[in-house]
C-alpha cells in the first residue's frame, strides 16, 4: 500500500531529525532557520526595560516603534529577518524612550504613563 509507505518514510525522517536534535540541539535549531533571539523584559519602578540580542545587525538595520500599549522591533539585513512585538497592559510614554545598541545588543527603556483616575465633570 503506497499510503502506508509514505507514512513510514515520514516517520523515519522525523526519527532521524529527533535523534539529530538530541545529539546537538543548537546546531539543528540554527539549521532549521530559527529567528528567535534572546529577549529580556523587566517592568519595575515605573519603567519597562527591554534587552534583545541582535547579533549580526547594526543599529541602522533595526526599527523600533513604541505605541501606547505596544512595542515592535524589526531588523533586516540581507537575508536575515527578525521581528518582535509585545503588548503591555500599562500605557507607555513614547516620548520617554531611550534606545541604545552596543555590540549587537539592543537596550530600550520606556517610562510607563501614570495612571489617571476618572474625573467628575461638572455639567453647566
Amino acid at each position: 500500500m503506497v499510503f502506508r509507505r509514505d507514512i513510514e518514510s515520514m516517520m523515519d525522517m522525523w526519527m532521524e531529525l529527533l535523534e539529530e536534535i538530541e545529539a546537538k540541539p543548537a546546531q539543528v535549531w540554527n539549521k532549521m532557520g530559527s529567528t528567535k533571539k534572546p529577549v529580556s523584559v523587566n517592568e519595575e519602578n515605573g519603567n519597562v526595560t527591554i534587552t534583545i540580542e541582535l547579533a549580526g545587525f547594526g543599529k541602522e538595520d533595526v526599527a523600533l516603534e513604541v505605541g501606547q500599549h505596544k512595542v515592535t522591533v524589526e531588523a533586516k539585513k540581507g537575508d536575515k529577518d527578525y521581528s518582535w512585538t509585545r503588548k503591555f497592559d500599562d500605557e507607555l510614554d513614547s516620548d520617554s524612550v531611550t534606545a541604545t545598541m552596543n555590540n549587537g545588543v539592543l537596550d530600550v527603556v520606556i517610562e510607563k504613563k501614570e495612571k489617571t483616575s476618572a474625573k467628575l465633570v461638572e455639567i453647566k
